[in-house]
């Protein structure tokens, strides 16, 4: 294939060629002009709107050519102007279009012109090229950006959500909906906003209330419940966000949680505004987001960070989808690649260079916003002042956009369908432009409170309608009322969870911070300790110890010799020169031995380097404790800035869960199996140094980073132990009362050991914590995640509070299973706007015949099955109660009944379960 060639430098290429005597004039190759007048609008708008807009309007203009106005359309490109008025046969728009030149025509990919439409065009210029003023094929101004003030006329106690769909249904002839029934609107509505299915008793006391705002009152309740509410909402925005706990680019340091960052946002329902600027301008705690995922090996341009940045910034807070465009200019829409580029261009260390379709194009980035009539952006600038500022312009009143596409999504959540599908393309308008400005308005005008925003939704009869099926592809879409919804992966399993009180011990991540665990005597946090012995105590024990061992070996040595020496004398012969041999060379060790003994006691000299694998040694620290009882429960987390081995009396504790993200120098443990009533040691070795992980070749280049002694090292431990009887829990923390010796001689593992001789512990200063440098030593093979610094400070409060907490975790808080990802949770590795609704073969599988839900049924059998086999009948209606909200039909319970047979066994109990939770009733928000 031939190189492109700009449109305006094909055409003045183009050569006459010979024949018949003389030089061809473009004439001949061309076809007439219409012999007619020729209306623009009529006729050349609609070409230029099917060929040539696509790259040469709306903002885009291939060759420097550009037709978005008359002026720009006769001026032409890099080379030559476009059309000359009069003359359309030496126009190079007009040859392009003919394809005078074979190698050069226009448009390069679609229909060609045919020789009638050819004509029209020259007609046109010849007679003048008329273009009615006020047409033009710029860019139009962006759609739903400018803030906008919407006027309300209702009743005090109205909600404005309903009295603007008044409007709306009345212009398209329809009733208002009505409202459904107290039972329906409490099943929806505690899933929407907490997503949990009710309890029993929660769903008895609002029905029985008879307050005429108990549906306000229990709205409120919920977006109170910060716990629930965080957990639940989690799932939405770690779908936008990108974020999650395990998968791609986790496992080598190319990305970053932002979960405990993500969690604590929700909790204290932090202003959408500052949440979106701790995102686009982030702390160390948020900066995953726009890190995004350093893949591995060779990939396309558009995929590198600063690209995914601009990729996920605009998708997720202004409704913008620039993926097409990070690679070439959009097909689907206005935005070119030199928008993502520029935008893009903020989160690079360095210069930009545009890539097209991964080819290099020359032309380095110009740094730019999206919207340049909301703010500028200064290229010049720092990075960080860069981010800073494109935080300051996004968040801007002036930015309309941000508020709108937000309370589109959350409409979206709630009703089914947004204000403006679909909803990462926010240059469309809306079906009721009025309610997505109002709302947004709303939001911008209280401080950006996004439960506000929800509470508002859910309490207008428009939530409250019945439930109306989605309308097919074809069909306009009306509003009447919230679209039927499938519960996400997470509402389902969470709603297993819930009906067989059999919930997950610990969360999927050590990120989360849950504050006093909801411990009623608080939360203990340990103490960062250490040792104040000499590091060179250590490899001195070491040395002593192995003197004393070849000491021991060669007294051994010479007492034998000695003693064959005595027996040799008794017979004469050459035995007696070979014993007192023995004894010579029995001695000569005795003497190196002693010596060895003696140097190692000697202090070490000041300047003595640090031999890799010879200096390190453990640094033990031991706990005494005594139980009353066997705990039922005991989790344990350990934070230290080196390795670390935990034994209870004992017997090593492997760790159940470990921080691989931050060099596994953070894990948690299960020591309930270890511990027993009575006296309990608990002996942690941590090592004295830390390491770069290398391998072989790079080990021999960098000695220094085999063997390295962090400037602060430091341990931290907290075991929470729950006693059978007792209303509050034992929590053992790190603190000066524990005992610590380096390189330690003895069974120091076990109780009978005595550490009478040991030095305490000695806490660190406060607001001093220790910090793993061994990432962060040489080589750093690539800027990720994996070759920094641990820092561990930040870290305590959330590993501490989750081992505290251990229990009813959500689902939205772990990897997911099996069956959530049957049930359609993502693996984020792409920004996930909203998941699909329709169910799939994969799900259909799953549900049917999946080890994972029938594991879960198995065990929600076996607890149900002695109580079932009790009181079938009873039993029954709670079951129904609480997963459905209402007591089973005659014929339901008839049918179920049999189905459980008699006597009850846990297998017909675990079929019942099986076929109420596939009931669409349990599975879907009606």
């Amino acid at each position: 294939m031939k190189p492109f060639l700009p449109l305006l430098f094909a055409l003045a290429l183009i050569a006459g060629t010979p024949g018949a005597g003389r030089a061809a004039s473009p004439e001949d190759k061309l076809p007439p002009p219409a012999d007619r007048h020729v209306d623009f609008q009529k006729d050349i708008e609609p070409l230029f709107e099917a060929a040539c807009i696509k790259c040469h309007a709306k903002g885009k203009d291939k060759g420097g050519f550009s037709l978005e106005n008359r002026e720009r359309f006769l001026k032409g490109g890099d080379t030559d102007a476009g059309a000359v008025v009069g003359k359309s046969a030496d126009s190079l728009i007009v040859q392009m279009v003919a394809g005078v030149d074979p190698d050069s025509v226009m448009p390069k990919k679609g229909t060609k012109w045919t020789a009638a439409q050819i004509g029209l065009l020259r007609a046109w210029i010849d007679q003048g090229a008329f273009w009615p003023a006020g047409i033009t094929f710029a860019r139009p101004p962006a759609g739903n950006l400018q803030p906008r003030e919407v006027a309300l006329q209702t009743e005090p106690d109205a909600n404005p959500i309903d009295a603007l769909l008044t409007r709306y249904t009345h212009a398209k002839g329809d009733p208002y909906p009505e409202r459904v029934d107290d039972r329906t609107f409490a099943r929806r509505v505690y899933l929407d906003l907490i997503g949990l299915i009710p309890a029993p008793e929660q769903l008895e006391t609002f029905l029985a209330n008879p307050s005429p705002d108990k549906r306000a009152q229990l709205v409120k309740a919920l977006l109170a419940d910060r716990e629930d509410y965080a957990d639940h909402w989690l799932t939405f925005w770690n779908d936008l966000l990108r974020n999650d706990y395990r998968g791609a680019g986790f496992i080598d340091g190319g990305r970053k949680q932002i979960s405990g960052w993500l969690r604590r946002a929700l909790v204290e329902n932090m202003p959408y505004d500052e949440f979106v600027s701790e995102l686009i301008d982030p702390t160390p705690a948020s900066e995953g987001f726009t890190r995004g995922i350093i893949w591995r090996g060779n990939v396309n341009a558009s995929m590198l960070p600063p690209m995914q940045a601009a990729q996920n910034v605009s998708q997720v807070f202004l409704g913008i989808n620039l993926k097409c465009a990070s690679c070439h200019d959009s097909f689907v829409s206005d935005w070119s690649l030199e928008d993502a580029y520029g935008l893009a261009a903020v989160y690079s260390d360095q210069a930009l260079e545009l890539v097209h379709c991964d080819k290099p194009t020359g032309k380095k980035a110009a740094m730019r916003f999206l919207f340049p009539e909301v703010g500028a952006l200064d290229a010049t600038a720092s990075k960080p002042e860069r981010l800073h500022r494109l935080a300051q312009i996004i968040t801007s009143p002036k930015d309309g956009r941000l508020s709108r596409t937000i309370v589109n999504r959350l409409w979206q959540r709630l009703l089914g369908r947004g204000l403006v599908e679909p909803i990462d393309d926010m240059d469309k308008p809306a079906w009721d432009r009025d309610l997505l400005d109002w709302l947004a308005q709303d939001l911008v005008s209280h401080h950006y409170d996004l439960k506000r925003t929800l509470e508002i939704i859910c309490n207008s009869r428009a939530y409250q309608a019945a439930a109306v099926e989605s309308p097919n592809e074809k069909e306009a879409y009306v509003f009447r009322g919230p679209l039927t919804r499938r519960l996400t992966a997470e509402e389902f399993c969470d709603a297993l969870s819930a009906l067989g009180d059999d919930w997950n011990r610990l969360p999927s991540s050590l990120e989360f911070d849950f504050g006093d665990a909801k411990l009623k005597e608080g939360l203990r946090l340990p103490k960062w300790i250490w040792t104040d012995e000499t590091v060179a105590l250590g490899p001195q024990r070491g040395s002593m110890r192995a003197a004393v061992a070849k000491m021991d070996a060669a007294l051994k040595s010479l007492t034998e010799a000695r003693k064959k020496a005595a027996e040799a004398a008794q017979q004469p012969g050459p035995l007696i020169e070979a014993a007192n041999q023995a004894v010579t060379a029995a001695a000569v060790d005795l003497a190196n031995a002693q010596a060895e003994i003696h140097a190692a006691a000697q202090p070490a000299p000041a300047d003595q380097q640090i031999q890799p694998d010879t200096d390190r040694h453990m640094v033990v620290f031991r706990k005494t404790f005594t139980l009353k009882s066997a705990p039922s429960e005991a989790y344990a987390a350990i934070l230290a800035s080196q390795s670390f081995h935990v034994q209870v009396n004992g017997t090593e504790a492997k760790p159940i869960q470990r921080d691989g993200f931050r060099n596994n120098r953070i894990a948690l443990l299960d020591l309930r199996p270890l511990l027993k009533a009575g006296e309990n040691v608990i002996a942690i070795d941590v090592s004295s140094h830390t390491e770069k992980q290398m391998n072989d070749v790079e080990r021999k280049k960098y000695p220094a980073s085999v063997t390295h002694l962090n400037k602060q090292s430091g341990l931290a431990f907290y075991v929470r132990c729950a006693l059978p009887g007792e209303k509050s829990s034992l929590q053992l923390t790190t603190d000066e009362s524990w005992r610590v010796r380096r390189n330690p001689d003895g069974a120091w593992n076990t109780g009978k050991y005595s550490d009478a001789a040991w030095k305490p512990a000695q806490p660190l200063p406060e607001g001093v914590a220790p910090v793993d440098e061994g990432p962060g030593l040489q080589p750093l093979t690539r800027k990720d995640f994996a070759n920094m610094p641990v820092i561990l400070g930040t870290q305590l409060s959330c590993a501490v509070s989750t081992a505290a907490r251990a229990g009813a975790i959500r689902a939205s808080l772990l990897a997911a299973d099996a069956l959530q990802v049957a049930l359609d949770r993502p693996n984020r590795e792409v920004v996930i706007p909203a998941r699909t609704t329709a169910a799939t073969t994969i799900q259909a599988l799953e549900l049917s015949n999946g080890a994972t839900l029938n594991g879960r049924l198995q065990r929600m059998a076996a607890k149900f099955a002695p109580d079932a086999a009790r009181n079938p009948t009873g039993w029954l209606s709670r079951f129904y109660f609480h997963a459905l909200g209402r007591l089973p039909t005659p014929e339901e319970q008839a049918v179920t009944l049999e189905m459980l047979g008699h006597p009850v066994k846990p297998e017909a109990v675990a079929d019942v379960l099986w076929a109420l939770v596939n009931l669409p009733e349990f599975q879907l928000i009606n």
